[in-house]
């Protein structure tokens, strides 16, 4: 049962790579994903933090009640693991989880083997990322709030183009 859930999410997972693919990622866009990710998550009276980057720089971030310091470290560790990998977070805590096992060179105060970071790829490279941490009731939950958001903005561009 474990193994079908976790190679159908990965396949959901890599499916979604064209909406992570843009055709550009400005500020202005960082800003629209952050609050879609905000009202996405009000509406659900979820307790996130939300960060949406443009490379290092934080362009948006909001912390809802009941988040804590703890979820801005969360945040920090899962886009670590994102940025390096150059794939979701999620996608990277399948992977562990169909091979059953952790790299161990894997730092965990420097990266976090959890969803909720998704890099944003302009012209085939890592330009930024939008993170949610809070969800606890599922492991997908962060990863689809990110995704959610990001699927909202306009324009995805083809994976390739």
């Amino acid at each position: 049962m474990e193994h079908t859930f976790v190679r159908e999410e990965l396949a959901r997972v890599r499916a979604q790579a064209q909406v992570r693919s843009r055709s550009r990622f400005t500020h202005a866009d960082a800003v629209a994903v952050g609050q879609e990710a905000l009202r996405i998550a009000a509406d659900g009276a979820l307790p996130v933090v939300i960060d949406v980057r443009r490379g290092d720089q934080v362009v948006f971030h909001a912390a809802l009640e009941g988040t804590t310091a703890e979820h801005d470290d969360w945040v920090r560790r899962k886009v670590n693991t994102a940025v390096r990998h150059e794939i979701p977070s999620y996608e990277f805590l399948l992977r562990q989880r169909e091979s059953a096992r952790v790299p161990d060179w894997l730092d965990p105060t420097e990266f976090a083997v959890a969803g909720g970071a998704v890099p944003v790829v302009v012209e085939g490279s890592v330009v930024g990322t939008v993170t949610v941490s809070g969800i606890v009731t599922s492991p997908e939950g962060d990863h689809d709030l990110a995704m959610a958001a990001l699927g909202a903005l306009e324009a995805p561009v083809s994976v390739g183009s």
